[in-house]
């Protein structure tokens, strides 16, 4: 009898991307390791263990194609040719409209598949946490940005914006999850940033 293991056409740069959408939509502990090796082919465990390590191993990986994917987005905050305010706005609208795509699961995956996991999985939560913490380092630069430019008021605590920024962030994968529409969510960035340009520029 043939013996089970790695198909012959086995694509691993594609297995590490269907990977990454089932995390990214069912979460590190909701998807199991027989869903992750069916997923991947028919895979048998010796071969997703030779291919990939650990289940562990391979969110580590798909976390890491998920954040290079996102880097385009994330980049928003470095454009220094416009002010601090449009920059982020810049990038908040196209968080949401990654975030609402047909072509990918909704919400984030460094928000939605790392959290509440067992002590066992306690370094996922940490993977997941260290890339949104990206997204405030990314904030807290560019609002500085915007400080020493004069572009925002010399007043404002600029940690306190940045949780204002990262916690609407966050909260759009929830809504994306949800069902919110891009339409609605990018209404909501408009009402926003209308109240912190009153609120916060000079």
């Amino acid at each position: 009898m043939a013996r089970a293991g790695r198909p012959r056409q086995f694509d691993r740069d594609e297995a590490v991307k269907k990977a990454m959408d089932l995390f990214w939509q069912k979460g590190f502990e909701g998807t199991s390791l027989a869903e992750l090796r069916n997923t991947l082919g028919k895979l048998s465990a010796a071969s997703f263990y030779a291919a990939f390590g650990s289940k562990g191993a391979l969110y580590k990986e798909c976390l890491e194609l998920y954040t290079h994917t996102c880097g385009e987005i994330l980049s928003e905050l470095e454009n220094d040719e416009i002010p601090a305010l449009d920059a982020i706005k810049n990038m908040v609208e196209k968080t949401i409209h990654q975030q609402t795509s047909s072509l990918t699961p909704t919400g984030c995956m460094a928000v939605l598949s790392g959290l509440n996991c067992c002590d066992d999985n306690k370094d996922i939560e940490q993977m997941a946490s260290s890339v949104r913490n990206q997204v405030r380092a990314g904030l807290s630069h560019c609002i500085s940005r915007g400080v020493k430019r004069d572009e925002l008021r010399q007043d404002i605590d600029p940690e306190h914006l940045v949780t204002v920024l990262d916690t609407f962030i966050n909260g759009i994968s929830i809504q994306s999850r949800d069902g919110a529409s891009r339409e609605q969510l990018t209404a909501a960035v408009n009402l926003l940033f209308d109240a912190l340009r009153h609120q916060c520029a000079q």
